[in-house]
């Protein structure tokens, strides 16, 4: 369906410069377009891209978690609270200062994530996904980092990924897949139901890759963060 304000006739106008995803030229006129020929699910390859990670340790969290079993339920897409992750993180290499972080970048186990990445994603649906705030130092403890960082929790789950129809699926020992690293366009594969609800989750047992909805992708696109999370098309079909 076109967005309020929109007409028919308008789309069609539309179409007819390609500017318009409501309806499509056919045989003789104009058809509405379906919902499933106009939607994308996206994945990210960032827990892939090892220039994410970056030189920060942290001192031993409350909970009594190690930081790498934190790490992997995070990418688990476990509910996590405040207390399993850490507040504080510090530069590891003492002659190197660390400067301003990207917009999303693996440090001391946590997806870190700056507060103008923060704010595009408190704009979706998160679901029980969650953003804690914390601060990054040099490796002094005392000079903070520039800039405002929070940590990602994805806590979301769907279980969309259809390993039978995707392409280069790595399988492991513990029943985990994963993706081959240089990951491309459409080897994903995804059922209906990724459309449904969150636009941000994980989709175990497939690890190291998260999903998010085209209108989340676009917005970050539109804030030109593209580079950090990798974003790849992934294929919707019915599963068999």
């Amino acid at each position: 369906m076109a967005p309020d304000g929109f007409t028919a006739w308008r789309c069609i106008a539309l179409c007819r410069k390609g500017l318009c995803t409501h309806v499509v030229r056919v045989a003789g006129g104009y058809a509405a377009m379906t919902q499933s020929e106009n939607v994308r699910v996206w994945a990210s390859r960032a827990f892939m891209d090892s220039t994410r990670i970056k030189g920060f340790t942290a001192d031993p969290l409350p909970s009594g978690m190690g930081l790498g079993q934190m790490a992997e339920l995070n990418e688990a897409g476990e509910r996590m609270s405040a207390e399993h992750f850490p507040k504080e993180i510090f530069a590891k290499y003492p002659d190197k200062k660390e400067k301003k972080q990207a917009h999303l970048v693996l440090a001391a186990g946590v997806v870190v994530v700056s507060a103008a990445c923060a704010n595009v994603l408190r704009q979706f649906g998160l679901g029980h996904s969650s953003l804690y705030p914390i601060k990054l130092f040099q490796h002094d403890r005392k000079t903070p980092v520039e800039g405002e960082y929070f940590c990602l929790n994805i806590g979301e789950r769907k279980e969309a990924f259809l390993r039978q129809h995707s392409q280069r699926v790595i399988e492991f020992g513990d029943g985990t897949l994963s993706m081959s690293p240089n990951l491309q366009d459409d080897e994903v594969a995804v059922g209906p139901a990724a459309l449904e609800g969150s636009d941000l989750w994980v989709s175990p047992p497939l690890n190291r890759i998260f999903f998010l909805s085209d209108r989340l992708t676009q917005a970050l696109r539109e804030a030109k963060m593209s580079r950090v999370f990798g974003f790849r098309t992934c294929r919707i079909v019915e599963a068999d």
